[in-house]
């Protein structure tokens, strides 16, 4: 068995590793995962015409002292030997464990080992040289083979780089590929070589030769400063401005990806606001139909311990202050708060623009003229902030109607994509390299200040990366310069031991947040403690609430984690985890998880499971009004690779759907779509089919 810990093979029935003392029982040596190595090849050049005169135990002492030396340097640079090929031999840096440093350390060795060599042969009186090949990327790694004969190894496309350089360098040369080069071009002197053509990788065309190292350089975070965006926070304030100067309504969106710090820098344009204006944030959990709720918690104190009878007088009181002369709009507000009995309202009447919305926008407008703050007549400018797009259509469409309000009124939205045309749009740009030193500064310490420049532009100046990275030194040692972001990463995942690593990774794949169920279901037995580990890790952060019921949530750190975390599973593993997610979710999620139940029953291998809860998962939607999400999940499940009769069931449902939403083209084409399937499905299946057919032609019919 191999220790994950050191790397050591142990014989089989082995309870400690021999090497460390690790007990191997907790060890994940066997399994596979996919890491980030820098291998380094060394082989000696010449070296058969060079010892060609020489008789064969002193060939043997020679090739054992300079395999010997060059296993020592190895170790020296924290390096494992994964084999010895004849005269040369593989080492790996990043595998079984990790330094940030990995391909430097790697490209180090090979320049020491070559030095090494030379000196070995002018001892004995020969011109020895060699050669070695440094490439970067992402391997297998883990125990191969069958039985007994099992070794610790890597295997990938970057191994063979590897060797194809060393082969293609010149003696006393170390060639290095372009992930090594990249990730430690800050440290050392390279010199391109020119126009290189190598045996099964066309698209190298060039590598860089070792010239000699360049002078060695010496969790919340809710306390950390806010530094940059000052142009972002100027579009805000001269938006704000002129809803107030205007007493008319004005919408402005903040677009980023996801890490760009959208909702820190909210919170920091209403911190320079002060307590002038009153906020109000659209939050809806997914228990709930519409985000009012929300809003009454902030406006009306409300709570969910609280009885309807105690609430509804005290709503009302503060409605009658608020909208005067209006009991209808009370009516409707109540009802909106399940604090009255609901209404029953007539078709023409559902067609039209939705009452509750309009009473919700006029509350909006009375808030600013007469709600806390605005006595003697003064008028209190409103934020109402909107994090990503509402759930359901009531939603949106009173945010679209709060939009409108003739009143100061600003709707601040955050979303990933871009907004409607009317309205502002705040781009978040990446943060210049100096605005990410001074974050990563905060969190690493001035100490390191220095040695993360060169780590900068790698994080691409998103804040949330910015911060993990600083995190990540944090704990790195002084001596340790991290030479790539990605080892950084992956030897921060390392301070975890193998086996809760792997649980990490594999809950990593059920996406950004991940629920102690499914965690103990991932960990099984094997992995005692693994909430308790992880939290302690700081690596999964756990949330106030849930959105799944009786289920305790947990959030990953941050999304640069849960990503380093995902590179690490093996593709070939990755069918079975999603089939265990997906089941898990069927049996304890609510039905608004069904799209994600699906997708994870569709990337594990079963299209029929993932038909019936995309089918789920777009019905939902279509009750909702929600038709381009409606039409995303049809297309997806038409997608999957079902038979005849469920493709054709599919269509007749995406017809069916198109026609209730009010989409006659998007009906007609469904419609043709299902009769193609209809042709190749079973006779008994053609018939029964056939009949749901013909009732959707004739409610086409009736369109035209």
């Amino acid at each position: 068995m191999i220790c994950s810990a050191c790397g050591t093979a142990n014989p089989t029935g082995m309870r400690y590793c021999g090497m460390c003392g690790v007990p191997l029982d907790r060890q994940a040596g066997a399994a596979r995962e996919r890491r980030r190595v820098s291998m380094l090849f060394v082989d000696l050049s010449g070296f058969s015409g060079l010892t060609r005169d020489l008789d064969p135990e002193d060939l043997r002492d020679l090739a054992d002292e300079v395999l010997t030396v060059v296993t020592g340097v190895v170790e020296t640079y924290d390096g494992y030997v994964d084999a010895l090929k004849g005269d040369g031999l593989l080492a790996l840096f990043g595998a079984p464990h990790s330094h940030p440093d990995d391909a430097l350390r790697a490209v180090l060795a090979g320049a020491a080992s070559l030095r090494a060599i030379e000196d070995i042969g002018k001892s004995r009186g020969l011109p020895l040289k060699a050669r070695a090949g440094v490439n970067t990327g992402i391997v297998i790694a883990g125990a191969i083979g069958s039985g007994r004969v099992r070794s610790y190894t890597v295997m990938g496309s970057a191994v063979n780089l590897a060797a194809r350089l060393e082969e293609a360098a010149a003696p006393g040369d170390v060639w290095v590929g372009p992930e090594t080069h990249q990730a430690t071009r800050h440290r050392i002197h390279y010199q391109p070589t020119g126009p290189i053509s190598l045996h099964g990788f066309p698209d190298i065309t060039s590598a860089h030769r070792l010239v000699m190292p360049k002078q060695q350089q010496t969790d919340p975070y809710a306390h950390v400063p806010f530094i940059g965006r000052t142009n972002e926070l100027a579009v805000l304030r001269s938006v704000y401005d002129e809803a107030v100067g205007s007493g008319s309504a004005r919408e402005a969106w903040l677009v980023g990806e996801a890490g760009r710090g959208k909702t820190r820098l909210v919170r920091e344009f209403l911190k320079r606001l002060g307590g002038r204006p009153l906020v109000l944030w659209l939050e809806q959990s997914v228990t709930e139909e519409a985000a009012f709720a929300g809003l009454g918690r902030q406006l009306f104190a409300l709570h969910l311990a609280e009885e309807p009878r105690s609430a509804a007088p005290r709503v009302q009181r503060l409605l009658h202050g608020l909208l005067p002369g209006e009991p209808r709009w009370h009516q409707l507000i109540l009802e909106s708060l399940d604090l009255a009995q609901r209404s029953t309202w007539t078709r023409i009447e559902r067609r039209s623009i939705d009452r509750t919305n309009v009473a919700w926008r006029d509350l909006l407008v009375a808030l600013t003229r007469r709600g806390p703050g605005t006595e003697h007549g003064q008028v209190r400018p409103l934020v109402l902030i909107v994090e990503n797009e509402p759930n359901d259509p009531a939603s949106r469409e009173f945010v679209a109607l709060a939009a409108t309000a003739e009143a100061p009124l600003l709707v601040l939205r955050t979303s990933r994509r871009h907004g409607v045309d009317h309205a502002k749009v705040v781009h978040l740009p990446a943060l210049t390299p100096e605005e990410s030193l001074r974050l990563l500064g905060e969190v690493a310490g001035p100490a390191l200040r220095v040695a993360a420049a060169g780590l900068v532009e790698q994080v691409g100046g998103v804040p949330a990366f910015v911060l993990e990275l600083g995190r990540a030194l944090s704990v790195a040692s002084l001596d340790s310069f991290p030479g790539s972001l990605a080892s950084l990463l992956q030897a921060r995942l390392d301070m975890i031991d193998a086996p809760h690593r792997r649980l990490l990774a594999h809950a990593a794949l059920a996406g950004e947040v991940v629920w102690e169920g499914l965690l103990r279901e991932l960990a099984g037995p094997a992995v005692p403690g693994d909430v308790e580990v992880l939290l302690r890790e700081k690596v999964l952060v756990a949330q106030t609430s849930s959105s799944i019921p009786d289920e305790l949530e947990y959030r990953f750190q941050s999304e640069f984690l849960r990503n380093g975390l995902l590179r690490m599973i093996p593709f070939s593993e990755r069918p079975v985890l999603h089939l265990r997610i997906a089941t898990w979710l069927e049996r304890n999620a609510p039905l608004s998880f069904s799209a994600m139940t699906a997708e994870h029953f569709a990337l594990g291998g079963a299209p029929d499971a993932a038909y019936a809860h995309y089918l789920t998962a777009a019905d939902l939607a279509t009750a909702q009004d929600d038709s381009a999400r409606a039409f995303e999940l049809f297309e997806r499940l038409l997608r999957l690779p079902i038979p005849p009769e469920l493709q054709a069931e599919g269509a007749l449902a995406l017809t069916q759907a198109a026609l209730s939403l009010g989409a006659g083209e998007r009906a007609r084409s469904a419609f043709e779509l299902a009769e193609g399937y209809l042709a190749g499905c079973a006779p008994d299946a053609r018939r029964e089919l056939g009949r749901v057919l013909e009732q959707l032609g004739h409610d086409l019919a009736l369109l035209t």
